[in-house]
């Protein structure tokens, strides 16, 4: 288990894939990242972008892992598609059926979605400042995102069977600008006074969020 203590863990995940019903128990995997970064994105001899995936056997974590570069060819072809490389990976998440892993980087503002089974890469958009989370709702219809630096919350819809998603901008959530409902203000010195999302947290009919303030959970 050398490889699990040199790694800087930013997120831990398994994922359940079901095996014939005369199975004892159903298989599943653990997928874990490395924030390290891997990838020189301008050629100047430092490494500034990417980071690694480590996906185990859940029966044999002894064993060693697969692992994929979030540099190299999967940072280029990030880079095209946001004009921007990917810097820290941070946290996984799956979806309710755990066919896709949502992975988010901390020091940019990408969310990147893959393809469980096959490991590919299906879509990738960069939010903006800081992409802390991004957790998918239990009815697989939407991701919403945490930017923690931009004190923004982002909606991102999803189509999971077809491979089909897209940033709801008109969705956005500004935590730092205007006032509430009631007439507060969303970023109060007394009451709020860093209102950056940490987590925005799906449930069944609504959302939740955690502030780096400390502030408790609200709804949004």
């Amino acid at each position: 288990m050398k490889i699990i203590k040199r790694l800087i863990f930013a997120a831990l995940a398994a994922l359940a894939v079901t095996l014939p019903a005369s199975a004892a128990e159903p298989n599943h995997e653990v997928w874990m990242l490395d924030q390290s970064n891997t990838y020189d994105s301008d050629a100047n001899g430092s490494l500034d972008s990417g980071g690694t995936l480590y996906i185990y056997d859940g029966k044999d974590l002894a064993a060693i892992p697969q692992k994929i570069d979030l540099g190299g060819a999967i940072a280029e072809w990030i880079k095209q598609a946001t004009g921007t490389v990917p810097v820290r990976p941070h946290l996984i998440s799956f979806n309710a059926s755990q066919t896709h892993a949502i992975v988010s980087f901390v020091a940019s503002g990408h969310v990147l979605i893959f393809d469980a089974a096959t490991r590919t890469p299906v879509f990738v958009v960069d939010v903006g400042a800081q992409a802390h989370a991004a957790l998918p709702s239990p009815d697989e219809t939407y991701i919403l995102v945490a930017n923690q630096n931009g004190k923004l919350v982002h909606r991102i819809n999803t189509d999971y069977s077809h491979n089909t998603f897209a940033l709801d901008a008109a969705a956005t959530l500004d935590l730092a600008t205007g006032t509430t409902p009631s007439g507060a203000l969303k970023q109060d010195a007394a009451l709020r006074p860093d209102n950056a999302p940490i987590h925005a947290m799906p449930d069944a009919t609504s959302a939740r969020r955690s502030s780096r303030s400390g502030a408790a959970a609200c709804s949004l």
